[in-house]
């Protein structure tokens, strides 16, 4: 099997939101060939969207064994140390992606990420001041960029950083999503002391703990499995029903079997909403 067919294949599964299937493909693959530093990249991008961080640490320590100072490598390492709360291990990561690499926006917004979650929104801000004017064209770099200077408590110079993000980019969401939430949030600020209030509760909510943020899947998971173990019950009082009246024992009205039928299709539609969002 050759190695491009296999990278491209994954890139075109994670694109699409399969990040079970792609990792699927590329764990036997990393077995095979362990020193291919791609498809470390990739395992480390396909684990961090199915929710697991240390699997994806994992992937990128693998990948820096191969490339101790690759800007991609050390992307990938710096983004799973934030999400398990590693902050001082996902800003060093960060810095030497960004020097490896200084021209590249992406990294830069991925150090200010960092800094975000270890709760330095000041120093986030500063590094991403001079980002931008280096790198104006890039529209999710305004966004971290009016995400940090509200976080510091300038809500009038992230609202401008997020109306250039949509500027570069109408159609960017996050900029869109982020302007709305931070007008919706301003309309309780009525002195600098509510302004001030708004700002430390918004970083507040940027922070990673220690360990990573608890796992959100759990209602979800739990609703899911309770609508499957009551299609299963409803199919069998169907299929109960069907027995009785085909040997005479019982006849059960319509009413009945249309009852059972829409009950067993409304679960069924709950386990399909249900599932894991990004799998």
């Amino acid at each position: 099997m050759r190695t491009e067919p296999v990278l491209a294949e994954a890139d075109a599964l994670l694109a699409r939101g399969r990040a079970r299937s792609a990792e699927t493909l590329l764990a036997p693959f990393v077995g095979r060939e362990p020193a291919n530093l791609g498809a470390w990249h990739r395992m480390a991008r396909a684990r961090l969207d199915l929710g697991d961080p240390r699997g994806a640490l994992t992937a990128a320590r693998a990948a820096r064994q191969l490339d101790p100072a690759g800007a991609e490598t050390l992307y990938w390492a710096s983004l799973a140390a934030s999400e398990l709360g590693e902050h001082p291990d996902a800003i060093t990561a960060a810095a030497g992606a960004c020097h490896a690499d200084p021209g590249n926006p992406r990294l830069h917004q991925r150090l200010a990420e960092a800094q975000l979650a270890a709760g330095l929104a000041a120093e986030a801000a500063d590094g991403l001041r001079i980002a931008v004017e280096l790198a104006g064209y890039d529209a999710d770099l305004h966004v971290t960029y009016g995400a940090a200077l509200f976080a510091v408590g300038r809500p009038l110079s992230a609202r401008e950083a997020l109306l250039r993000a949509l500027t570069v980019d109408p159609a960017n969401t996050q900029a869109a999503t982020a302007l709305a939430f931070q007008q919706k949030v301003m309309r309780g600020a009525t002195d600098a002391k509510t302004m001030a209030a708004i700002a430390d509760d918004y970083a507040a909510s940027l922070r990673i703990p220690p360990g990573g943020r608890p796992p959100v899947r759990t209602e979800r998971a739990a609703l899911r499995h309770v609508a499957r173990i009551a299609f299963f019950w409803l199919v069998a009082a169907l299929a109960v029903a069907g027995l009785a009246e085909s040997a005479g024992l019982a006849s059960p009205p319509d009413a009945l079997y249309t009852a059972l039928f829409c009950a067993a299709a409304a679960v069924c539609c709950v386990a399909t909403l249900a599932r894991p969002s990004r799998l």
